[in-house]
């Protein structure tokens, strides 16, 4: 960091507490930047640290630090002295008393002295209309961190290999857009710089867009039919592999992961899908697990409908707007024939 962002830098305010949980020792970390705007402002890559100090053992320390040409993106750290086992929850503390969770990572191996990454924020959801209480009354911006140690689980820490960051490597690159050499827009008009390379490997359907003599292979921009929030989803997993919205909307994203021949994530999506699964859902979840193919998700609906649910299901809204006689016949099929085998057994 320069002089001045260290000067700011050490103007934070660190509260700082521990306490004994039932089952694990909970670190509590209070962060605030004061005139965070400013920060903002620089066109500088620009890195805010926790005084040294605090640093001490069996402490934490925290470190953000800023990317892009306007600082778009702002990547949230965290570094422990020892090996640990232990999950992360940050929230936004808001000018009106209340907290926003940016994000909650499951149990993990922290490895010691080494700044372990947790999330990025971006700029426009902090000066966003929706972000407009994100700041307190002076611009200064309050973060809460929550570490649950165990000691349930053993830690095991071999000095010599430090742990995997490929894909979040992967996910900052895409987040960035560094050296991007395509542009893919999704319907609504939001652009993603990304990488020809990164796509054609992911994704068969990406690929042929540059395999041919096609217009995307000479403009270098793919138009895609689906909206920003699900292209973004789509993105952050051809790049890190991981789908944090699924449970969002896991519908919008069977459809995508179909179309673009993303087979794990069409998988996820499936298990996402059946979890939601009710008497209500039935029949739509039923006729979108045909309509994209999904063959794992269309059995497990049917062994739902079949297991004590089909007076029910043929109450519902879904029932009445159903105009495939093709569906129908599967669902007639798949209960009489566990019907007719039932009594031949007997």
């Amino acid at each position: 960091m320069n002089d001045v962002n260290q000067a700011l830098a050490k103007e934070g305010d660190l509260n700082y507490s521990i306490r004994q949980g039932a089952q694990s020792k909970i670190h509590s970390l209070i962060w605030t930047i004061p005139f965070f705007v400013n920060y903002l402002d620089k066109k500088t890559t620009q890195e805010i640290r926790t005084k040294p100090e605090t640093a001490l053992e069996n402490r934490f320390q925290l470190k953000m630090h800023f990317l892009g040409h306007n600082n778009e993106l702002i990547e949230l750290y965290y570094l422990y002295p020892t090996p640990v086992f232990l999950k992360a929850i940050v929230t936004i503390c808001m000018k009106r008393f209340e907290e926003r969770s940016i994000v909650m990572n499951d149990y993990h191996t922290c490895y010691p002295k080494k700044w372990q990454y947790i999330t990025t924020l971006f700029k426009r959801d902090i000066v966003g209309k929706e972000g407009v209480d994100y700041f307190l009354s002076d611009g200064s911006l309050r973060l809460k961190y929550s570490f649950y140690i165990t000691k349930d689980v053993k830690v095991e820490y071999t000095s010599n290999v430090p742990a995997s960051e490929l894909c979040h490597d992967l996910e900052s690159l895409l987040n960035n857009g560094l050296f991007s050499d395509v542009t893919m827009e999704s319907c609504d008009g939001t652009s993603f710089n990304v990488h020809k390379a990164v796509l054609a490997s992911r994704s068969a359907v990406l690929k042929a867009h540059f395999q041919h003599n096609t217009t995307e292979s000479q403009t270098n921009i793919i138009h895609s039919s689906v909206d920003a929030e699900v292209l973004r989803e789509i993105l952050t997993f051809v790049y890190s592999d991981k789908a944090p919205k699924i449970y969002e909307f896991p519908e919008k994203l069977l459809a995508a992961a179909d179309f673009y021949q993303l087979n794990r994530l069409k998988s996820l999506c499936e298990e996402a899908l059946h979890q939601k699964l009710t008497v209500e859902n039935a029949i739509e979840t039923l006729t979108l697990a045909d309509l994209h193919s999904a063959t794992h998700l269309k059995k497990l609906t049917l062994e739902f409908i079949k297991d004590g649910q089909a007076k029910l299901i043929t109450k519902t809204s879904g029932w009445k707007d159903l105009k495939s006689v093709e569906l129908i016949k599967n669902i007639y099929e798949y209960i009489i024939e566990d019907a007719v085998l039932d009594v031949d057994i007997k």
